[in-house]
């Protein structure tokens, strides 16, 4: 089952497409590209090197402050971020990242897995800092799920964030 776009796999490439096909050629869909942000060994482990051998590729981010130069010149080569909000330090921190990331990486839809939280959270309650929230410990079934979730959840944060508040630049102070 493939919850991610035609245009992602999670099957490897057999051979890579040139960037440039004549017409007529049809390209293979990429691997799905996934930044984890988390320790290893760690939690996630089991989900990382499953999502591997399905073809994704993982790329590890063992930081737990945000290399924003490198999410702002990488950002856009991912999918998703999947994010051990435990592997962050405490709930200031988790939010303080995942704004963050928001800000400087607002293309990548992000899944933060916590066992902080009583229940996974599928909704856009959280949407300022994440698509989607998942319990730890995590199945294959919860994350297949939460990737689906997270990539309807964040087209609908990238289409309604604007709407509704100016931007600092054109806001006007209050009038007293």
């Amino acid at each position: 089952m493939n919850i991610l776009p035609d245009s992602i796999s999670m099957a490897p490439a057999k051979d890579a497409s040139p960037a440039c096909c004549p017409p007529g050629v049809a390209q293979m869909p990429r691997p799905a590209q996934i930044v984890a942000v988390c320790e290893r060994p760690g939690p996630l482990d089991p989900l990382l090197d499953w999502l591997a051998e399905k073809g994704a590729q993982i790329v590890h981010v063992p930081l737990r402050r945000l290399p924003l130069d490198w999410f702002d010149a990488n950002a856009h080569r991912h999918d998703v971020a999947l994010v051990d909000a435990d592997f962050l330090g405490d709930e200031g921190a988790m939010i303080d990242f995942g704004m963050r990331l928001r800000r400087f990486s607002p293309g990548m839809p992000v899944i933060m897995a916590t066992k902080r939280v009583t229940a996974s959270d599928f909704s856009t309650e959280r949407m300022a800092i994440c698509d989607v929230t998942l319990r730890m410990p995590i199945t294959r079934g919860d994350l297949l799920e939460a990737l689906s979730a997270a990539l309807e959840n964040h087209a609908h944060w990238t289409e309604i964030r604007h709407q509704g508040r100016p931007l600092i630049a054109e806001a006007h102070p209050p009038s007293v």
